[in-house]
């Protein structure tokens, strides 16, 4: 590929509207776009979704690893092929600054793909599917508010649903009784997976797990701390229920050492927590040698984001059969791309165009920048 000649990094602001997860509600959401311009005039786009504290660093931390550290880096390169610059960030930055990296690689993958004339899915392997069904999330709350929700959301095509729980204000009681009203009521029906965001104890967690062993949840993701694979493992040894590794699954080292333990059966893929594409998929055949499936996960993303995202799910063989979580852009206010015209009656489709396959609206990006930042090459 061609040298990289300028970079832009813009900082914006979307509106979430009130996310109720077991740390609290999310309402403002502030993603870093970047913008790469190659020497022939090829754009290519990423995207970074910083969302403390389920991420380390905030948007502004995000942005001054790219102007100081990386983005130097990569426009000193002669040729900037997508994986040879991962390779070359993660020698200088071992297992750190993901979020920023993953932004680099979203865009540098785009313009080979412009490039190519191929969307990314074709740069990151076989096409297996061309659509998947959508999650829908459902808040912290009680059976009652699902059923509002759900009842709905059915009418538009949904059938998968993510139950989000850990806040202090339901009991475990309270989400064993959600779990047995929403399994009587929908069946076979409707599938339900269930997200604690690390909000329990382990105690809690291994309540949870008993009082549902027979319930038709897909998964349980994340119940207990961050970072706790012991617990996490005496888990799922306890249960037949599948457990979803998510904000325990960062790196390469997190993955090896969740599997050495079979903490998890299921892997949350999220191409922005993972560091792009290339790195999360690395992710996802790993887990594909070890028997684990793999979740196409999101966190408020843009539709940059989201379709780097999709480009790799429809190539990924162990995806494990549900909906996928690819609705962020219908949630968010001030996205700037046409990302939601591609999900249509609880489904999405893969954009056939090179590269990403979805427009930009730069101006839009300009206009609602909160920083933006410009680099060029010496």
């Amino acid at each position: 590929m061609p040298r990289i000649i300028t970079a832009d990094v813009f900082k914006l602001r979307y509106d979430l509207g009130g996310y109720k997860l077991s740390y609290g509600p999310l309402t403002d959401m502030f993603p870093v776009l970047l913008k790469l311009t190659d020497s022939d005039g090829n754009v290519g786009w990423g995207e970074a979704n910083p969302q403390q504290p389920f991420t380390e660093e905030d948007a502004d931390e995000v942005i001054q690893v790219l102007k100081d550290e990386l983005l130097p880096i990569l426009l000193a390169e002669q040729d900037c092929e997508p994986a040879e610059i991962d390779g070359l960030l993660d020698k200088v930055r071992p297992e750190k600054h993901l979020l920023a990296k993953g932004a680099v690689s979203i865009a540098l993958l785009d313009i080979k793909g412009k490039r190519l004339g191929v969307p990314v899915a074709n740069l990151l392997g076989q096409v297996i599917r061309t659509s998947l069904p959508v999650s829908h999330p459902l808040n912290n709350g009680t059976a009652e508010d699902d059923i509002a929700v759900v009842d709905a959301k059915l009418k538009e095509g949904y059938v998968d649903f993510m139950l989000k729980m850990g806040a202090p204000s339901s009991t475990i009681a309270d989400e064993i009784k959600r779990v047995a009203i929403l399994d009587e009521r929908y069946g076979k029906s409707v599938r339900f997976k269930a997200d604690a965001n690390t909000g329990w104890t382990r105690e809690q967690a291994a309540e949870f797990l008993a009082g549902v062993e027979n319930s038709l949840l897909a998964f349980v993701e994340e119940p207990i701390a961050k970072g706790d694979i012991d617990g996490m493992a005496e888990l799922q040894k306890n249960t037949s229920l599948l457990i979803s590794a998510d904000e325990s699954l960062t790196g390469m080292a997190s993955a090896k050492r969740i599997i050495e333990q079979r903490a998890a059966m299921v892997f949350s893929i999220k191409i922005t927590k993972n560091g792009g594409p290339l790195r999360a998929q690395a992710l996802a055949n790993l887990a594909k040698d070890n028997g684990i499936l793999c979740y196409a996960n999101s966190m408020g993303e843009g539709g940059i984001t989201q379709a780097a995202s999709l480009h790799l799910a429809v190539t990924t063989s162990n995806l494990i059969d549900i909906g996928h979580s690819f609705r962020s852009v219908l949630r968010l206010t001030g996205d700037v791309t046409n990302f939601a015209s591609f999900i249509k009656n609880g489904i999405v489709y893969l954009p056939e165009g090179p590269g990403l396959g979805i427009i930009v609206d730069e101006d839009k990006v300009r206009q609602n920048a909160l920083v933006s930042h410009h680099l060029a090459r010496d």
